[in-house]
Formats: C-alpha cells, structure tokens, sequence
C-alpha cells in the first residue's frame, strides 16, 4: 500500500480530471496530450489487476544454539515433510559426539525427534537417500573400519551397522539397495566397488572393475531390476570412453558389460554419465562428450538402453542448442551466430568446450529434463602481495569455482530434445564444486533457483521459456536486517516451495546480556499474485 504521505499527490479527483482532460482535449496540444496518455497508462497499471510473481516467506522457524557446543543445521528434504538435523561437538576432547534429527512435516510441526551418539573416532563421508530411509557413511581415518547410520524416515528409529573392508579404500561413491551397501571408490589407485549387506557384514567385491585402465565415474541402483550398474570411464591407448557394467544384487555377478557410444560414435570420448530408469526394460544415459580425453566437453548426448542394450546416442553440440549463449552479451552473441554460421559455410564446425557439472536427471511424462552447470576453476593466491612474486607463501592458493550459467534441455523418450534454454548465474562463485542450482516443478512450470551472496534468485522457466524476471529474495543474518547471510543455504522442496536456513545472530536488549545465536529455517513460495492494487 502507498503511504499517507505519498498518496496525496495521486489523489482520484486528479485522476478523474486527467481522463477527462484526454478525452476532451481542448486546448491541449498533441505532444501534451500524449504525455498525458503515458501518465495514465503508468497510474493505471496500479490499479488494475496485473498478474505477477514474486517470493515470499510462508513461514520462519528458529532453534537457538547451544553456546556449550559447536553445533551444525543441516535440512534434508523428505517425502510429506524435512528432516532437521543438528551436529553437536564439544569444544573439548571427547570419545563421542551427538547427532539430533527432528522430521516435520510441509506445515512445519514436529513428527517426532530423535537422537544418536556416535564414536569421535568416525568421519562421516558420504549420505545416500531414498523414500523410507536416510544413510550416512563413516570412516575411521587410517583404517578398514566403517560405520553406516541409518534413519527410519516414518518412526524415527537409528540403526548403526559397523564391519570392515578388506583394506583401506578411498571411497567415492555411496548407494544403498535394500539391506545392502555399495560403496565405490579407489583402493591402491584402481577402482573398487564392495558389496557391504548389513546384516551378515561380509564385504565382497564385484568383479572386473579392477584395472588401471579404468576410473569410477558413476554408481547407480535399480529398484525395479535389482541390479547394480557401475558407469566407468575407460582410458586405453589415447582414447576414452564410458562402458556399463551391471552386476546382480542377488550374488554380485556380472551380467553384462557394454560401451558407449557403440561402433558408430568410435571418435567421440564420453565424459560423463548419469541413468534414469524409465522402466524395468528401458533406461536413459546422459552427459557431456568430447572428441579426445580432454575434461572440455563440446555438447551433450543421450543413450537409450533397453534391457541394457544401447538402441540410439543423440549428440547434441553447444552450438545446436538455441539458447545455450544466453549469459553472454547481446552484441557477443551476435559474433558468436556470425561464427557458427561462417564455418558452416566453409563446411566446419565451430568450437567450443566447456566444464560441465550434470545434475540428476529429472523425470517427465515426455522423457526427463537435463540441468547441466558451466562453470571454470579459478586460482587464489591466498598470501600473495605482489603478483609477480614467486615465492613459497605465495604459491599456497586456493581454488575458486564460477558459475557462468545452467543449460536446461528436455528430452524425448526417444532422444531428441525439446527445448532448450539457460539460466544466467552471473559468474556466481563457489568455493565448492557442488551443484548450485535447486529445481522445483510446479505443474508444467520448473522453478529453479540459486544462491548468490546471501540472496536467493529465482527463474521461473515454462517449455523452455522464461517467465517473468529473475526474483530476488534476500536472508539476513542478524536480527537488525543490516547484513545478509552470505552462508545460508537453500534446497528445493515440493512444488513451488523453497527451503533456506542459516544462522542469525540476536542482537542483546541489555548491555549486561551477550548476543546470542540462533538457527533459522524459512518457507519460501513462489506465489502468482493478482492484486487491485500495487504492494
């Protein structure tokens, strides 16, 4: 609503003279009269019913932190709900630590809350997830010995499953197939995946995987087939490529090995993979290719597999994509089409390679949406003054990540895709590669959303177009409203709903009293409103 104080000066008398002065012009010249007709157009737009989006906070919860302890708020979203979840360590040595969970549901009330402790002498490492249950994985730093926690997502209830590898592995990857954990990673640099079941706690290995030759790029479960598929990326002879192997969940046997691309895509090097089950029979295997053993992708591509058999690749390249230049400037843009359409006419291709972090596929009722992040390492050097200067101290770095912008793709269950479009991140940094952007799909529409210096920024993106502006909805951490809090986090939840949450100091009432600290979690929508009047 406009203040008393501003109101005044749009009063509806002046209104109602103003429409009649341009209907019934008089005097009024036709320069003035248009100038008027604009003024209107601009006064009207207040108050008439305009539809538009914007973020809003539903809800705000806080938990005050124990000043006795070193505490951690992590959110997990779940079906129906989200699981709160608080490290507690002490300041001073001590054989145990605590981890509390609390699981609310989309109201935010309690379900009910539990606690576990846990042995100081374990890391957790890894966290897997599926509908019934949450796991994390622990190591023992310099040892065989690993410990796995379980948490019952309906009762709340925590199970630990403790064993020993038969030797000390680097783990990478972590999954979980019914009573069984896999766990895939490197152990005297060749690639291992182990079988953990958590009940007769007797690791065993799967087979052929252990071979210089070949690295773990990925490690997927199938539910429906009861199978496990090892995605790893083959290196032989200056050439790369991506091969399957699938093993029994039953008796870990291997029951078939493919590579991708087939005989046909033989000069094409697949850099990553990620599987989508699309049904017990068919699945999609997509990611980034290169045309040698470079890191630099130069587009996309989508396998189809049926009963594990590759039936079709599509390569897409960066320069297919309609919108994949968006983040640039319109006049570099131009010179970028001018370049493509130069070496199609000279019968070549135009190059281009990106760094490329793939999301999860994301499943539709036309095939799945891929969201693939662009991003480039950059160096810090941490204790340098002089730039020129090479000396020890200023050769410590520290290695920064820029995001320039998202690629998001649908594609077909046959392999062709959609639509295209690119979310702009504005060479956000991150000092982590970890995925930035959090997806929501409300109906047909995706919501997607990242954080950027203590502010949320929100695209809505509709069959590949975009929806309005780019929201902007900024967290505070302190209670003053004064700084934002450039470490709070966010995670999509359900539909159009958004989670954040962070720490937020509580400035003293009292000089005798110390500021104090406090977790915060918000509830975010993104809301279609349609108002008479402007907010």
């Amino acid at each position: 609503m406009l203040k008393t104080d501003q109101a005044k000066y749009i009063r509806p008398d002046s209104i109602k003279n103003l429409i009649f002065s341009i209907y019934f012009p008089g005097r009024m010249t036709s320069l003035y009269r248009l100038m008027q007709l604009r003024l209107l157009f601009f006064l009207t737009g207040l108050f008439v019913n305009p539809a538009f989006g914007q973020l809003q906070k539903v809800t705000q919860l806080e938990f005050e932190k124990n000043p006795k302890f070193q505490e951690i708020m992590e959110v997990k979203p779940v079906p129906d709900g989200l699981v709160v979840m608080v490290k507690e360590n002490s300041y001073y040595t001590s054989d145990h630590f605590k981890w509390h969970f609390k699981r609310l549901n989309y109201a935010l009330d309690e379900v009910w809350s539990t606690s576990v402790k846990l042995e100081s002498r374990y890391e957790d490492i890894h966290f897997y997830q599926n509908q019934d249950y949450m796991y994390w994985l622990f190591a023992e730093a310099q040892s065989e010995n690993i410990n796995i926690l379980r948490l019952d997502l309906a009762q709340g209830e925590v199970d630990e499953f403790k064993g020993e590898l038969l030797g000390k592995v680097d783990i990478h990857h972590f999954k979980v197939l019914e009573n069984t954990a896999y766990l895939g990673g490197a152990y005297q640099e060749k690639p291992i995946v182990i079988a953990f079941p958590f009940f007769n706690k007797e690791g065993r290995i799967l087979h052929g995987l252990y071979d210089k030759y070949l690295e773990i790029n990925a490690l997927e479960v199938n539910p429906l087939r009861k199978e496990i598929n090892v995605v790893v990326k083959e290196h032989h002879k200056g050439k790369c490529g991506l091969g399957i192997k699938t093993y029994g969940a039953n008796d870990g046997k291997l029951l078939r090995h493919i590579h991708v691309p087939g005989e046909n895509g033989q000069s094409l090097s697949f850099i990553t993979g990620k599987m989508l089950d699309i049904s017990e029979r068919e699945s999609l295997l997509i990611g980034n290719y290169s045309n040698n053993c470079s890191d630099f992708s130069k587009g996309l591509y989508l396998t189809r597999l049926e009963e594990g058999e590759e039936m079709g690749t599509s390569i897409i390249k960066f320069s297919e994509l309609k919108n994949f230049f968006n983040y640039m400037s319109a006049k570099r843009q131009e010179k970028i089409r001018e370049k493509i359409e130069q070496k199609k006419k000279e019968g070549k291709e135009a190059n281009f390679s990106y760094k490329l972090l793939i999301h999860d596929l994301i499943p539709t009722e036309k095939g799945s949406i891929l969201v693939a992040e662009i991003y480039f390492p950059q160096q810090n050097y941490t204790n340098a003054t002089v730039p020129l200067l090479t000396t020890r101290l200023s050769s410590e770095k520290a290695e920064d990540y820029r995001f320039t912008h998202a690629v998001v793709c649908e594609f077909d269950k046959k392999g062709r895709i959609l639509w295209d479009n690119a979310l702009v991140m504005d060479y956000m940094a991150s000092k982590e590669l970890t995925e930035q952007v959090q997806v929501s799909k409300k109906g047909d529409s995706l919501l997607l959303a990242y954080l950027d210096k203590g502010t949320l920024k929100l695209q809505v993106m509709k069959e590949g177009t975009m929806i309005g502006e780019k929201q902007d909805f900024e967290l505070k951490s302190d209670s003053t409203q004064r700084r934002p809090d450039e470490e709070a986090s966010v995670a999509a939840w359900y539909d159009q709903y958004y989670l954040t949450w962070g720490v937020r100091k509580i400035e003293s009432k009292s000089p005798s009293q110390p500021e104090r600290e406090v977790f915060y979690l918000n509830k975010l929508t993104y809301a279609v409103k349609s108002s008479s009047k402007q907010q």
